[in-house]
């Protein structure tokens, strides 16, 4: 465990905190305005309410704790071994336009590598946890990644676009794009994919997921095999790599159709 972190505790306050965003953002759906941001992503009232809102109170319980989110960047001291990231809406395009895949996302790092993550999705009634050294969870049940030894016809395949330059779309699967980075993860964490490729995150996107797959045996990597678990030289605000996310087995696989150089 972290040192000087009562990791239960911070488990309890993320839980409470993220199940009350998502009760908010939820008694908003569906009639939701959205602006555009200077990158020409929408954001709407709930997303900026929930993240004020949550920065709040983790400044009140961990004042010497760094805090990053996806609307208001950075607060706290920016060299401080535990940081918390937020996506206080993420797929924020689903919700805006009333598609019931989006969640709220909350995780701990401590010196960059993942503590502890939740992330509620509340149109599903499905809440996905992780702490380090305890697993991964959905509902109260267990989760893991899928296993298995070749690449299957009916297999699930998570992108996040199209037409990744990263990947070769020959490979014979049903591929799937949810519109929610961080339930892509989860669901690979929970065995329902078997992988995910995605071109198109953040660090907030997989604030609370990153802890998830670990946990949940998952191998998460760039296009050239580095591991993706350790934040610390990460840019905050830059786009991220592209991210190979699986079991070791499928992650195996799914590399052997990966453009390292595209």
């Amino acid at each position: 465990m972290a040192r000087d972190l009562d990791i239960q505790q911070a488990l309890e306050l993320t839980t409470e905190l993220v199940s009350e965003a998502g009760r908010l953002a939820h008694d908003r759906f569906g009639r939701a305005q959205a602006q555009l941001k200077a990158d020409g992503t929408p954001v709407t009232g709930a997303d900026l309410m929930i993240e004020r809102t949550i920065r709040q109170r983790l400044q009140r319980n961990y004042p010497d704790h760094a805090i990053y989110g996806e609307e208001d960047g950075l607060t706290g001291p920016p060299d401080a071994p535990f940081l918390w990231l937020i996506d206080p809406i993420d797929g924020t395009n689903n919700y805006v336009h009333s598609v019931p895949l989006w969640g709220v996302s909350l995780g701990l790092f401590h010196q960059g590598l993942p503590c502890l993550g939740v992330l509620d999705m509340p149109c599903l009634q499905q809440t996905f946890w992780a702490a380090q050294g305890m697993g991964a969870h959905c509902n109260g049940h267990s989760i893991a990644v899928a296993r298995g030894t070749e690449l299957a016809p009916n297999d699930l395949l998570l992108t996040s676009a199209p037409n990744l330059p990263h990947w070769d779309y020959s490979v014979a699967v049903k591929y799937r794009n949810v519109g929610s980075a961080a339930y892509g993860m989860a669901l690979v964490a929970a065995g329902s994919a078997i992988g995910f490729i995605n071109g198109h995150w953040h660090l907030w996107d997989a604030g609370a997921t990153l802890c998830l797959l670990k946990e949940a045996g998952a191998v998460v990597t760039d296009v050239t095999g580095e591991s993706l678990y350790n934040i610390s030289d990460c840019d905050y605000a830059a786009q991220c790599p592209c991210m190979i996310a699986a079991s070791p087995e499928y992650h195996k696989l799914l590399m052997g159709y990966v453009r390292p150089t595209a």
